[in-house]
């Protein structure tokens, strides 16, 4: 959805601004109302999608055209005559074409590779809560602020030939948050469509805190965690100590809440990518009897974006930027998939 809401976006602008040489001597310029109708939809995308460097990229240039035809859409609404428009409105129009169009063309080429869930025979459910570590957390509903997000990937249907000591099993996820569960699905969905149910959840409480500043908005983390680790993987990478603490509160709330959904009588079979691999390790060293195994994704040889999720199918701009490229045909979620069930037909 986030793709045909970035297409949507640059092409509003190119039509936006390509009016500008085609209106003569008329009444009103009523596609001038699509300068601030763009503008909004930009802002919309990012608080759906977060900020990255398409959706900042949007909404700049709908608020430069949205600027830039004040005077028409003021012109507009009053039912004024229009003649024509400007050479200096003309040569505007023609820079903020030919950017929207290098901005559609790009929108394109990095396209995330989307797999859709009925197509794999998965269904993938969303759970709503908010509260924070100090007080809880409780259901939430549609509207309003949500600090966490729990996300269920379960087949369809559960195949007869599925083991039956994955029914007895919580497969919890923990992501980086590099990446968050939204660059991790299409892991989680080859997983589920081979009869696994899976759960992954994001925080984004006001007391879980891991930046210590602005950077916390949901709307900035996982930007502003992609530039500290990229610019300085190093000093990122010394802080996993400070990474565990936060991701053991995360363990506190899950287990139990999960433990409700599913049934007290299950164990745990936990996930991680980096940030949580020390909070994994201690988790089943002080509850063993609750934790059957522990699968840590950065040990796996062949993935090589640890830390950032599937990039190469969910955000092949950020993939190139670290030297990698779109893949459509899903190796890694795939690799990732195949040594996870290794690691629970493994489980004694």
């Amino acid at each position: 959805m986030k793709f045909y809401g970035e297409l949507l976006v640059f092409a509003l602008l190119f039509i936006t601004n390509l009016r500008v040489f085609f209106v003569h001597h008329v009444r009103r310029d009523p596609l001038v109302v699509l300068a601030p109708f763009t503008f909004i939809v930009a802002i919309l995308q990012i608080f759906a999608w977060k900020i990255d460097a398409f959706t900042i990229l949007g909404l700049l240039i709908a608020l430069f055209v949205l600027l830039s035809n004040f005077h028409a859409i003021f012109r507009y609404l009053e039912r004024l005559y229009i003649d024509h428009y400007s050479p200096l409105m003309r040569v505007w129009a023609a820079f903020t074409i030919i950017f929207s169009a290098l901005a559609l063309a790009a929108t394109i080429y990095f396209a995330p590779v989307e797999q859709h869930s009925r197509k794999l025979n998965v269904s993938e459910n969303q759970f709503l809560y908010k509260g924070s570590f100090r007080s809880g957390f409780e259901k939430a509903s549609a509207v309003g602020k949500k600090s966490l997000t729990l996300y269920e990937f379960a087949p369809d249907q559960i195949s007869e030939t599925t083991p039956q000591k994955y029914e007895n099993l919580i497969v919890l996820f923990e992501p980086d948050k590099r990446g968050d569960t939204e660059h991790y699905k299409p892991y989680l969905q080859q997983l589920a469509s081979q009869g696994i149910t899976v759960y992954s959840a994001d925080f984004y409480a006001d007391d879980g805190q891991w930046l210590h500043n602005i950077g916390e908005k949901k709307i900035l983390r996982r930007l502003i965690m992609v530039i500290q680790s990229v610019l300085n993987e190093k000093k990122f990478t010394s802080q996993k100590e400070y990474y565990s603490f936060n991701i053991s509160q995360e363990y506190s709330v899950l287990l139990p809440l999960l433990r409700e959904h599913c049934g007290s009588n299950k164990k745990f079979f936990l996930i991680a990518d980096f940030m949580a691999d020390i909070a994994a390790d201690d988790l089943m060293k002080k509850n063993p009897e609750e934790i059957a195994g522990i699968l840590k994704l950065s040990s796996i040889d062949n993935y090589k974006t640890s830390g950032y999720g599937c990039i190469e199918q969910t955000d092949p701009l950020l993939a190139m930027v670290l030297g990698f490229s779109r893949d459509s045909s899903l190796a890694t979620p795939n690799l990732l998939a195949k040594k996870t069930v290794e690691a629970l037909n493994d489980l004694k």
